[in-house]
């Protein structure tokens, strides 16, 4: 099956063409460094590289965040655009589980993985999963908390993952295992996607996660 597989969540960027889980062609780019609308481009050389026509491709897999709220737009309306004209189904999963499910499934050597990230205004974003299989430790994964707050709600001995290690490292807590740099990678993405389908799992809404309350609010009448 060929799937088209998109995440732009961190810093770091990447599209690749996927047969099963071969890659095919891929494009990885920084996001400070490279424009967005850019994005298209780099679809048709993906395309271009590996012979394959948009319609050709059986399904489109992005990630959904948490992360750049402009990065997952894009990422989730492009996968869309393309989808649109042959009707190909589009597969949004979340870009931290899908990091979680690449490390479990590379031998993570721990009971729980826990997957960080910055919230922003003072806060963290929080995902724990199982090390073996990389599936969510509760029903609802992503929690926000303050970075203080982290060393009392980690289970014990949780190896730590996050895409925003430049961004937390200063702030990190002194008692606290320092947090493994690492990506959600487009192929990443396209596994899990492919997982959750053969589960029969419950699609995911094709959204950004976007993990804090609105910063501003309809006027009561």
């Amino acid at each position: 099956m060929l799937i088209l597989s998109i995440e732009m969540s961190s810093l770091e960027n990447d599209v690749a063409l996927l047969r099963g889980e071969t890659v095919l062609a891929r494009r990885m780019w920084h996001a400070q460094t490279f424009h967005h609308t850019r994005l298209f481009d780099l679809l048709r050389e993906v395309l271009a590289e590996a012979g394959v026509a948009p319609e050709q491709i059986a399904l489109f897999a992005v990630g959904r965040g948490p992360g750049s709220f402009s990065g997952t737009r894009v990422a989730l309306t492009a996968a869309q655009a393309l989808a649109m004209p042959g009707g190909q189904p589009v597969v949004a999963v979340s870009s931290g589980a899908s990091l979680a499910h690449a490390v479990a499934a590379a031998g993570a050597g721990a009971e729980k993985i826990a997957v960080v990230g910055d919230a922003r205004r003072d806060t963290i974003w929080l995902g724990v999963f199982d090390g073996k299989t990389g599936a969510p430790a509760q029903p609802a994964p992503w929690t926000v908390l303050p970075l203080a707050e982290l060393v009392a709600t980690l289970p014990t001995g949780a190896k730590i993952f996050s895409p925003d290690c430049a961004r937390l490292l200063p702030h990190w807590p002194a008692n606290l295992p320092q947090p493994v740099a690492k990506y959600p990678t487009a192929a990443a993405v396209a596994a899990l996607a492919q997982a959750q389908l053969a589960s029969g799992a419950l699609p995911e809404p094709l959204v950004p996660i976007y993990l804090h309350p609105a910063v501003a609010t309809p006027p009561k009448h």
